[in-house]
């Protein structure tokens, strides 16, 4: 199989390397500095013993921690299980066990972290994405974020990517259990790269693009979103609150997003809680 979403994304950064991927709050990640740091996460999690096949679950809020860690885990030939970060402390357990985790890439300040160390398995590996070497001698099994995201490794040296059989598991999303007990989807990396290709049809992304997201990229939506946008070169603007919708449309404003993604609540909440005549939303190509 030639095509993948770390194809894709190695495609945006030969072409697009200076251009913006991410924007949040006042940061701003380039193509080149995503991929630099997906090469190091795929290095750390190698490191571990993370191969073809092997799950490793990411329990994080959008940020670009979180894309450098999902294209750093296909990188390194694993699937993602990709963890509602809301939810408390016994699902996020069974699910990693449920999945067969090797790996949790999370964070010391989500409020469950403390519970979630406690209750799982103790060979299973936590990279905390926030923490440092000072409390590493509590838990043998938690590394740091300097051991995570090693920023002195060598990424000038290119990077083979991992060949993919189209059936190949690629990620694994839990469902949000309406009628039921979550379930865990395995998607496969034809299932991710077919949605991709038929979304960039029918929106017509270019890298001129920039979408205003406020979907979870641990659902399928938001997955979505993430992908379709970096395989074309766009950037996505991150708000990963809808608390004041109205900074939603003043970043809309700001940023001249031309693109906005949500469900019908998000949309219902945007017109009752805002003033749309007082910004200037002409920038918006699209909403789905």
């Amino acid at each position: 199989m030639q095509l993948s979403l770390v194809h894709n994304l190695k495609t945006s950064v030969e072409r697009y390397a200076d251009n913006v991927v991410l924007i949040q709050a006042q940061e701003q990640l380039t193509y080149a500095e995503l991929w630099r740091q997906t090469i190091r996460i795929a290095r750390s999690l190698a490191a571990v013993g993370v191969g073809r096949g092997d799950r490793v679950a990411i329990l994080l809020d959008n940020s670009a921690v979180y894309v450098s860690s999902y294209y750093g885990i296909l990188l390194a030939g694993g699937v993602v299980v990709a963890l509602n970060a809301g939810t408390k402390a016994k699902d996020i357990v069974n699910w990693i066990k449920h999945s067969g985790a090797l790996c949790l890439v999370t964070s010391s300040r989500h409020p469950e972290y403390t519970n979630i160390v406690a209750q799982t398995e103790r060979d299973l590996v936590i990279f905390d994405v926030d923490g440092t070497l000072s409390y590493k001698h509590s838990d043998a099994r938690i590394r740091s974020k300097e051991e995570y995201i090693d920023n002195s490794a060598d990424t000038t040296s290119e990077y083979i990517l991992p060949v993919y059989h189209e059936n190949d598991a690629a990620a694994v999303i839990y469902t949000s259990g309406t009628t039921g007990n979550p379930k865990g989807v395995t998607l496969s990396h034809r299932n991710l790269v077919s949605n991709v290709e038929s979304i960039l049809q029918y929106l017509s992304l270019t890298n001129t693009d920039r979408l205003m997201n406020v979907l979870p990229f641990y659902y399928s939506y938001g997955n979505s979103v993430l992908h379709t946008h970096i395989a074309v070169g766009g950037s996505l603007v991150l708000q990963n609150s809808l608390a004041y919708p109205h900074l939603i449309l003043k970043q809309i404003q700001e940023t001249r997003a031309t693109g906005f993604s949500g469900v019908p609540s998000t949309y219902s909440l945007l017109l009752s809680r805002t003033k749309l005549r007082e910004h200037d939303l002409s920038s918006l190509r699209y909403m789905t």
